[in-house]
């Protein structure tokens, strides 16, 4: 089974720590069991903000079917996001937002933190709170915290830290079990569901 992933860059800065940790993690999935990785980093192509004319795909909204699709087509997905005054960037709200259950909906998710000192737990707890409510992504119980992520990953997005980069590749490869797992729930009948499209 082909297993594609989609990692999301939730820094609102281009070439930022979150997208060199990105790229760190695209090399430890495709290590791990997943075939392709699609990197969004909304760094570099930032998403409008929601409002009620999302599903028009007119004006600011004419890309989103592709962005659909690309999210469609992962198996599972991986959000970064760095913490910003204690909290999840607003790009990182904003996407899951603009998602429904028919592109996450019952997929692998895995939260990422990142922090240049000894943070980056705050916007894990916050999206695990409120963030798959009505898109109804299955977060796994494990994640990764990048702290003093300036001396833990490299410019050349190289882990040198040898305990912090096995706890990556034994998340990458529970990732990839949770995603070949989830697979069939997609495919039963009235998945996804038009009766509870939203969460309780």
């Amino acid at each position: 089974m082909n297993l594609h992933l989609m990692i999301i860059v939730a820094s609102q800065r281009p070439e930022s720590a979150s997208l060199r940790c990105a790229r760190f993690l695209e090399r430890q999935a495709l290590s791990s069991g997943f075939t392709d990785c699609d990197i969004l980093d909304l760094g570099k192509t930032p998403l409008p903000l929601w409002d009620t004319d999302l599903d028009s795909h007119e004006g600011h909204w004419s890309d989103m079917p592709d962005l659909r699709q690309r999210v469609q087509a992962a198996h599972a997905v991986i959000l970064v996001t760095p913490e910003w005054h204690g909290m999840a960037t607003p790009a990182a709200k904003n996407f899951l937002m603009l998602c429904t259950q028919h592109e996450l909906g019952h997929k692998a998710g895995l939260l990422a933190g990142v922090s240049a000192a000894d943070n980056g737990v705050y916007p894990i707890a916050e999206l695990r709170m409120s963030g798959t409510k009505n898109n109804h992504l299955c977060l796994i119980p494990e994640q990764l915290i990048f702290r003093q992520v300036d001396s833990l990953i490299d410019a050349d997005s190289l882990c040198l830290d040898e305990p912090f980069e096995a706890r990556s590749r034994y998340t990458m490869s529970l990732l990839a079990h949770y995603a070949r797992a989830l697979t069939p729930i997609r495919d039963l009948p009235g998945v996804p569901s038009r009766s509870f499209a939203f969460g309780m």
